[in-house]
């Protein structure tokens, strides 16, 4: 009889651990819920003379951040583009942002590039060396990770940098920040204004 209790005592045992660690993984989330294209309203930036509209698109393990820039409030005369792109996307646990909850992510950034989208912007680009480049030519992409882009301006991401992010999805609307440090470090906060909210499309 002692032993059918000792067994009873180790079965409950296991079952509470098993609970306990299934518990544990639900903190942490799949790609899944960031699928697809997001994006924010045309707006005008704090300090630009262009419009632009942020869209994020995840497909998989894949990030791709664009920031494309307008000449005109309605956001259809393009101006340029910024694109960076990361890779191996995972989700780490849930975290409380502002309130609400969130989840940490890291990714590895493997592209960036400047597409100048009009002539001006063309000769701009190379009568001032852009970025340290030459050669600029109208709707063509150069690579400019860890290049340096305008005075006193913070040098683009290199390949290969982990990136350290924070997001938060509230309802249909997404939320998010990459810390562009080498640190290791994540944001510590999150923009979470009407230009600063995506939206699924």
């Amino acid at each position: 009889m002692k032993n059918f209790y000792i067994i009873l005592i180790l079965f409950f045992s296991f079952t509470i651990y098993s609970c306990a660690k299934k518990d544990d993984s639900s903190s942490s989330s799949s790609t899944t819920e960031l699928e697809g294209t997001w994006q924010t309203p045309c707006h005008l930036p704090e300090g630009s003379s262009y419009y632009r509209i942020k869209k994020l698109i995840v497909s998989g393990t894949n990030w791709a951040d664009r920031k494309e820039y307008y000449s005109d409030s309605s956001c259809a005369t393009e101006y340029d583009l910024w694109l960076r792109t990361f890779g191996s996307l995972s989700i780490g646990d849930a975290t409380e942002v502002s309130g609400v909850s969130g989840h940490k992510f890291t990714m590895t950034h493997s592209e960036n590039t400047y597409t100048p989208q009009t002539s001006g912007g063309v000769s701009w680009s190379n009568t001032n060396s852009y970025c340290g480049l030459t050669g600029w030519e109208l709707n063509t992409a150069q690579d400019i990770a860890g290049k340096t882009c305008g005075a006193g301006s913070d040098p683009q991401l290199a390949i290969g940098v982990t990136g350290y992010g924070l997001y938060l999805l509230d309802g249909s609307k997404l939320f998010w920040g990459v810390s562009d440090s080498t640190s290791s470090t994540y944001p510590s906060r999150i923009r979470t204004g009407d230009n600063d909210t995506f939206t699924k499309q």
